[in-house]
């Protein structure tokens, strides 16, 4: 059995999480701005590396696996765009070294449908946010839908370049990213109402919210031996809507090859 640490522990999904993980006996750190092992506020510089001061004392600066579930949707737009991405990255980086001291450890990034169901959110977040600048990122959020989506988009785009590189897979750690949809936890309470009012734009093909129950056992299954080979990968799990949405936007042929891969004859559509 090992040590995982979920952020956002107190909410929905994180709480979700955190009951299959102790049910199969591990030993879970939970992080989150209330009833949590570790109380911290991500939003802000000292909160994150308080965080990760009181995680290495619990964890003996050895993780196996690391749930980033921590995030915001409603409220301040900064805010959300400080704790989606600011402190999801902070999060990943300062733990890092514990989880390689583990020599084979899982993450799970959770990232949400929004990054490609939602039409004509600010890109220039996402851009801020990747370039690491946190005020210019905070200056451009006005509204909260669209710091939410561009957050978390940046999230994983963050996630999939980190992913295959020498710091994470390297040295035995898979990083992976999921992207729910609709899930019924108290961050989306009234958002099923409003997603069947605009079925006929957005719709859910299942016919229904997602659980977090459904959540954390997909998270369970990427922390899992069973889910080894998943690495870089961007899941979606939204009931359908980014299907019913953009239904030939994915899998696409790439334009090119790298050099490594140029033996390989590209398919033809």
């Amino acid at each position: 059995m090992g040590t995982i640490v979920v952020t956002g522990s107190a909410g929905g999904m994180g709480r979700a999480v955190r009951a299959v993980l102790n049910s199969e006996g591990h030993t879970v750190i939970g992080v989150d701005v209330a009833d949590a092992e570790v109380e911290a506020d991500l939003s802000t510089p000292g909160g994150r590396k308080a965080m990760v001061r009181e995680v290495d004392e619990l964890c003996s600066s050895r993780l196996d696996g690391l749930v980033v579930a921590a995030g915001l949707q409603k409220g301040d737009a900064g805010t959300i765009v400080s704790v989606n991405y600011f402190g999801a990255v902070a999060t990943l980086e300062g733990l890092r070294p514990f989880l390689e001291a583990s020599g084979n450890a899982s993450v799970v990034v959770v990232s949400s449908n929004s990054t490609t169901t939602m039409p004509d959110y600010p890109l220039e977040i996402a851009e801020w946010c990747l370039a690491d600048d946190e005020p210019r990122a905070r200056n451009a959020a006005t509204e909260p839908n669209g710091a939410y989506a561009a957050s978390k988009l940046a999230l994983a785009l963050w996630s999939r370049r980190a992913a295959t590189t020498h710091d994470w897979i390297e040295v035995g750690i898979r990083l992976n990213v999921i992207a729910p949809g609709v899930i019924d936890t108290p961050m989306t309470e009234g958002g099923w109402d409003f997603i069947q009012a605009i079925s006929d734009v957005y719709p859910v093909p299942v016919g229904r919210p997602g659980t977090a129950a459904e959540a954390a056992a997909l998270i369970r299954y990427l922390l899992s031996p069973e889910g080894a080979f998943f690495c870089g990968s961007f899941i979606t799990m939204d009931g359908g809507t980014d299907a019913a949405l953009r239904p030939d936007d994915w899998p696409r042929a790439p334009s090119r090859y790298p050099r490594s891969a140029r033996t390989i004859s590209p398919c033809r559509i």
